[in-house]
């Protein structure tokens, strides 16, 4: 990510959100938007990199209503590190603030893979997200996540029926060709045509990094 980075700051004391934005981009030369509410971080966070959201602004709620609304862009909370679990949270930093460590905190989210390369999308496997333009996000459910993984490791080649219903779901699952096809079916409609192929038995990534 460049010098030019644009940073959410979504933080409603006024002081705190003040010194923490002149920081940033005394600091790092990042464009800092600095916003109060929760209705303004949904409407600004698709036009910027990163957002961090004070926890003061009902942030755990407001990050999940972020993915909700399928804005994948990474989210640094500020407040308790119990709060980790809310979904789809990157980080979370303790208050009172040490505004080097923040920036530090940013600038390694910042410079994270962007994730696998497939079609138009960037997997992130470990979230189990398809990232695409203008912080568009689809979410995958854990088996569509594990196939996706499987077949971009097959770098093109196929892989067949009965091995990925015996490293997704393992021996002695008794699931049928059945269950996976609609694992299949529901992951081409997320990717879009022509990514997910049918070919000689089994599935191939067509569009690959």
């Amino acid at each position: 990510m460049t010098s030019r980075s644009r940073i959410l700051l979504a933080i409603a004391d006024a002081p705190l959100s003040q010194g923490v934005a002149g920081h940033l981009r005394q600091v790092t030369g990042w464009t800092v938007t600095q916003v109060a509410e929760a209705a303004e971080v949904l409407e600004q966070a698709p036009n910027h990199h990163l957002a961090v959201i004070d926890e003061a602004l009902d942030g755990p709620a407001l990050c999940l209503k972020l993915r909700e609304a399928g804005i994948g862009l990474p989210l640094l909370l500020l407040g308790a590190a119990a709060t980790a679990r809310c979904c789809g949270i990157e980080a979370v930093l303790p208050k009172p603030l040490r505004l080097p460590v923040l920036a530090a905190r940013i600038r390694e989210l910042l410079a994270r893979p962007a994730g696998l390369a497939i079609g138009r999308w960037q997997f992130d496997e470990s979230r189990s997200v398809l990232n695409g333009t203008a912080g568009a996000m689809v979410r995958l459910t854990a088996k569509e996540a594990a196939i996706l993984a499987r077949l971009h490791r097959a770098a093109g080649q196929v892989v067949a029926r009965e091995t990925l219903l015996d490293e997704v779901w393992g021996y002695g699952a008794g699931i049928d060709t059945h269950t996976l096809e609609t694992h299949i079916y529901k992951l081409r409609r997320k990717l879009g045509g022509g990514v997910l192929v049918s070919e000689n038995g089994g599935y191939r990534l067509e569009s690959l990094s």
